[in-house]
Order: C-alpha cells, then structure tokens, then sequence
C-alpha cells in the first residue's frame, strides 16, 4: 500500500492511498468468498462459488462496495499512521478509483496558529465616563420605585396612570376586550394598539369615547390586519405620581445614608464599577481582536466552525430545555429551521473559535498551567453551589474529565487576564524558560479530540450493495 498526501487550504489534506492490482484482486475474492458464504450462488454450495460465478450473479461493483465496507476502515487507519498530520476530525472519503485502485479522503488537520509579536500589541483603554446625569437617572428611578399612584378629579394627561374598560371591534367581530385594564399614558406606546394612549389623553373618570385605529399585526387574523376597528374607552379612574423630594430624609428612606450627597457617591461609584467591568469585557475582545490582525497565520479547518456550531446549539438546548422549551419549538416561534438558524449563528461562532485559537496559543507560549490550590477551590464552590446534590456533584467533579475540564478553564481565565494585560502594555515579561525533551503542553490548553479514525468510511462509498450482508471473512485465497 502506497500513502502520499496532498495539502489543501484550511488546514486540510487529501490523503490518497493506493494499492497494488495484485493486492487488490487478493480482497476481492476474500469479499466474493465472504459473499459465497452468506447467499445461495445457483449451482453451488454456500462458500464452496468461484469467484467468476459470485461476479456473475452480483455484479463485481457490489463485490467493490463490500470491499470496502469490510476493509475500508482498515486501510483508513493503516493509512493514518503513515502520514505526518494529526488529524482534527474524522477523514471523509471523497473518491474511489478501481483501475488502479486509488482512494481519496479529505483530512481535516489541527489549526496552525503564529500570533508573530503578539506581546506588542498595544490597545487604548478608555472606559466610558459616568456623567452626572447617568448618577441623576439613577437617582430618579429611585425616586419612582419611593413614589405613589393618588387618584386625582381631573382628565387623563400624559406619564397619568389611568384604568378603564375597553373593546375592539372591526365590523361586528371583537378582537379585544379589557375590563379594569390599568396603564401609564405614554406618548407614543404602541399596547394595546397604536394610538390608544393618545385618545385616553384629556378624557375624564366616567367618560367614555369611541374612535378608530388601525389594526396592527400580532395576535390577530392576518386578514384582519390593516382594517380600521372601532374601539369604546369608558374610564374609571386618573391616578397622578406623588414623588417623594429628593433630600437627605429621601437619602435616608431607601438606605443607610446620611445625606443626599452620600446616596449620589454611592450610585456613581455603583455605576462606574459597572462601566469598568463592560469595558473590560469588551476591551478584552478588542485586544483579541487585534492580535488575530495582527497573526502571521490563523488558519482552521472548516469542520472547527461546524464544530463550535454544534457547540452552540447544544449549549442553547440545554438552556432551553431548563426553561421547559425544546429547541425546535423556539426554532418554530422565530421562523427558522435548523439549518437556517445555523447559517445565522455561523459569523459569531468563528468569531469564538478563533479568540479561542488565540487563547490557547497563548496559554501555551506563556506556559500556563492550572494552581492545584485554584482547581481544588472551584471543585469546592460547584460542590457547594449544588446545594442538596452535593455529594453527586462531587463525585462528578472528581473524575479525570471533568477535573480537566476545570483545569481548561482556569487556564483560559489566565490567558484572557494576561491578553488584556499585554494590550495595556502592563504584562509581566515572559520568562525563558529551558525546553524539556518530551514536556507536556500546558494542562487545559489542548481541547478534547474526537478519536481520529473511528469513522465508518463506507457510508460514503455508495450503496450498490446494500441488500447483502457481510459474512465472515475469508481465510484463504478463490481461484476461478
């Protein structure tokens, strides 16, 4: 058997092997003795046909086809340990070619990742500013959560809590109905239907109007969409909002404050901790970003995308799921199937990846390890934060897998802070340190691989052979 290879872009490589004629012919009649010992070949006994009869009866195609069904497989993985790649994902057969026997897979490899000096780079580092008027907004929204709704004599005006009874009809069909429906007059809301608040607007308790909207989508008969419905509004009752003032008493109502002025350092300094952790949040992606310009080579094979889509999805399941909604219902509610949503999706899950393909190259370059103390800590607060599942969550979490897997991201915890360390020019400097014969990557560097060869490469053959079934494999060579 002959194995070369050829490099493709995106990290792929056909692998081609080829064999020859007398080998080839060899597996061909252990296939047709194989076949002989499973279906009656007329005139003779089971296992006892030449191989010219077995051709005659099922064709030497579908003798191929169970060729390599039954040692497909095997020349994969022979095929495997000759080249020099390390695959990513499983090979997918491309092509077979009889005459002579020449069969191409496609091999997706690892990523190749050369950030260059990625220590150089350099990102500005300006969170947005917290003005007084962001400390006021806050404030006041706590003057609202202080305040009360007091019926007021007197017709509705706007930011007025109103209640009232109303319906809709379009012709003689009613499409909505309200009894003690309570709302604040906003201008411009759009529920219960666009223009309502404004005709509730200067209408008196005990007063009742009747005037036309246009029916908007939504829960409705889209023929009914459009049309002009008459609605009657009877109100009951004009509330106003009665603010307390904002003072040092207001202060010392809804915490322990002294003053006013106490209860404002409070909130800006509340906001500008938020403010700094978005910036840090977003400035680590900018600094990722950057560095991925800047790389020499960030190269991936299309099947890392695929797999960080299915990553995704599973993710978006499980979360699903614990809200009682199946992925497939949600898919329904937005309009989309699977594989629409998956297109959509595709843009930020290779955005991901490769930030990801960026942190771990790091984390390797700079030798970042997991602190056996830090591991042991994060086992302990998911113990403790399974609560009565304890004992079951420890016992997961002590597995190799899972320790591992807490390990990975530890470590990603520690490339991500020294990225947005490097982009502020503030990183320590990155130790020599001597290469050791036979050294192990650092521990959550690497992801977990799928096994490289356990795929079944006659699913991609074709399937003229279908109706047989594989016997037991021939022990000794058929002559015509």
């Amino acid at each position: 058997m002959k194995v070369t290879t050829e490099r493709l872009e995106n990290c792929q490589v056909n692998v081609i092997v080829e064999m020859d004629a007398a080998d080839v012919d060899k597996q061909l009649r252990q296939t047709a003795r194989t076949i002989s010992r499973s279906y009656n070949v007329p005139g003779y006994r089971r296992g006892k046909a030449p191989y010219h009869a077995v051709v005659r009866i099922f064709g030497k195609e579908a003798i191929q086809q169970q060729m390599l069904e039954e040692h497909g497989q095997e020349l994969y993985e022979q095929a495997l340990e000759e080249v020099e790649f390390k695959p990513y994902e499983v090979g997918e057969l491309q092509d077979v070619e009889w005459d002579p026997f020449r069969m191409t897979i496609l091999l997706p490899i690892e990523p190749e990742v050369d950030l260059g000096e990625y220590r150089a780079v350099r990102v500005p580092y300006v969170p947005d500013p917290v003005s007084e008027e962001d400390v006021q907004e806050q404030l006041e929204d706590l003057q609202h959560e202080q305040g009360q709704w007091v019926p007021v004599e007197r017709p509705a005006a706007w930011e007025d809590e109103v209640v009232l009874d109303f319906e809709a009809k379009v012709g003689d069909k009613l499409i909505m109905s309200r009894e003690g429906h309570e709302l604040v007059l906003e201008d411009g809301a759009m529920v219960p239907m666009p223009g309502f608040h404004e005709e509730i607007v200067g209408l008196a308790p005990g007063e009742t109007k009747t005037f036309t909207l246009t029916v908007p989508e939504g829960d409705v008969e889209e023929d009914l969409v459009g049309q002009d419905a008459t609605v009657t509004a009877t109100l009951h009752t004009v509330r106003e909002e009665d603010l307390p003032p904002l003072d040092d008493e207001f202060a010392q109502m809804v915490g322990d404050y002294d003053t006013l002025d106490a209860l404002r350092a409070t909130i800006r300094e509340g906001l500008e901790s938020t403010a700094r952790e978005q910036a840090e949040s977003e400035y680590l992606d900018k600094v990722l970003d950057a560095m991925i310009e800047s790389a020499a080579k960030l190269e991936y094979p299309p099947q890392a995308v695929d797999r960080e889509i299915d990553l995704t999805l599973s993710q978006m399941e499980r979360s699903l799921a614990a809200q009682g909604i199946q992925l497939n219902t949600f898919l329904n509610m937005i309009g989309k199937t699977r594989e629409a949503y998956r297109d959509d999706i595709r843009p930020s899950a290779e955005s991901r990846l490769r930030k990801r393909l960026v942190l771990n190259e790091i984390a390797q370059q700079e030798g970042l390890e997991a602190d056996p103390e830090a591991l042991e800590a994060q086992i302990e607060r998911l113990v403790e934060m399974a609560g009565p599942n304890a004992d079951e969550m420890r016992e997961m979490l002590e597995g190799p897998e899972a320790r591992q897997s807490i390990a990975d991201d530890l470590v990603i915890e520690q490339a991500q802070e020294l990225v947005t360390q490097i982009g502020k020019g503030e990183a320590p400097p990155l130790e020599k340190k001597e290469a050791e014969e036979g050294a192990e990557p650092a521990s959550g560097v690497e992801e977990e691989e799928e096994p490289a060869a356990e795929t079944d490469l006659h699913e991609e053959a074709g399937s003229e052979a279908e109706e047989q079934e594989p016997g037991e494999a021939a022990e000794e060579e058929e002559a015509d």
